[in-house]
């Protein structure tokens, strides 16, 4: 393999979720123009929020060699805590968050604690969390949905469909947690253990990184993020429902995937993240729009999970090869 050829896959490696994303914009566009209208490409960027916060987490989760399965059980669980806090419990909407960040920071620590102390695969642990999590919500709401009134939802409407210097607050939200954490991960000691943790546990060990305590740390910030996408969804659609976070592991590890970031470990593109994070709402709105069954969405978003795996298995042994010549 030569330089130039050496050149292409280090680009496409970069920039593989852009031309992927321009490509689909293409497709959809000859179908029906009108996905691709403004007005459209507007609407996917809003209802990317909660997908884009928390992929942001399973960014950090991925990049330590691990996974959390459990963000969907953590996100239904959050948006019902909140709702029914609000109007069954008459707290304000801040004490309803501090609360429910609370219980999802303990979701995060058992999460972690379990992985690290007992030993348990972070997927069958995170799997087996989803569904107690799940279960609680059930239990918690009769299964059934909660509506804020009109009153008690002004605040989180503020968030939901407010707007500030002509931007959706939701916006500002989305990009002060991709800022702060690209400096964790860039800048700070904890962004260098958990890329030399998911490099070579054993290796990060030796040198003395307090792994079970970063790892700990990881799972509560996936928690964090799947409970702050929580409040963006009941922002956004004014109640909670058990089922708000189905799919949402899916799309948060596909959107991750997606950015560039390897699924065995050690690195992590969060902006990359942000990308793929827009692109699979995009073309789940798409989808929507062409009416396609609840089913074929799923369909199509695990071809376009296996589409990204495919690409990055492909673009990390062609680099493997040039480096082994």
């Amino acid at each position: 393999m030569n330089k130039s050829s050496t050149n292409i896959w280090a680009v496409a490696e970069k920039y593989g979720i852009f031309i992927i994303f321009i490509i689909a914009a293409i497709v959809f566009a000859c179908i029906n123009p009108k996905m691709v209208h403004p007005d459209q490409l507007f609407s996917v960027l809003l209802s990317a929020s909660w997908v884009a916060v928390g992929a942001a987490g399973m960014t950090f989760a991925i990049c330590s060699a691990g996974m959390d399965l459990s963000v969907p059980g953590i996100m239904a669980l959050c948006c019902s805590l909140l709702a029914k806090l609000i109007m069954d419990n008459g707290l304000s909407t801040g004490a309803a968050i501090i609360v429910m960040a609370i219980i999802a920071a303990c979701c995060g620590i058992l999460n972690g604690v379990l992985i690290t102390k007992l030993k348990i695969p972070p997927f069958i642990t995170t799997l087996a969390t989803c569904l107690c999590f799940h279960g609680i919500t059930q239990v918690y709401t009769g299964n059934n949905g909660t509506t804020l009134a009109a009153e008690q939802y002004a605040c989180l409407k503020v968030l939901g469909h407010g707007f500030t210097l002509g931007v959706p607050n939701k916006i500002y939200v989305v990009i002060l947690v991709y800022a702060i954490l690209l400096f964790v991960y860039h800048k700070s000691a904890f962004g260098v253990k958990i890329r030399a943790i998911g490099s070579n546990e054993t290796a990060a060990r030796a040198t003395g990184i307090k792994v079970d305590r970063t790892l700990i740390a990881v799972y509560v910030m996936t928690a964090l993020t799947a409970a702050l996408a929580a409040i963006l969804n009941v922002a956004t659609m004014g109640s909670s429902s058990p089922k708000a976070g189905n799919g949402f592991d899916l799309d948060c590890i596909t959107a991750v995937v997606l950015g560039g970031s390897a699924l065995s470990g050690g690195k992590g593109r969060l902006t990359g993240t942000l990308v793929g994070a827009l692109l699979v709402v995009f073309v789940n709105q798409c989808l929507s729009f062409l009416s396609v069954s609840e089913a074929v969405r799923v369909i199509v978003t695990g071809l376009v999970l296996v589409l990204a795996l495919s690409f990055s298995s492909l673009t990390s042994y062609a680099q493997r090869k040039e480096g082994g010549k």
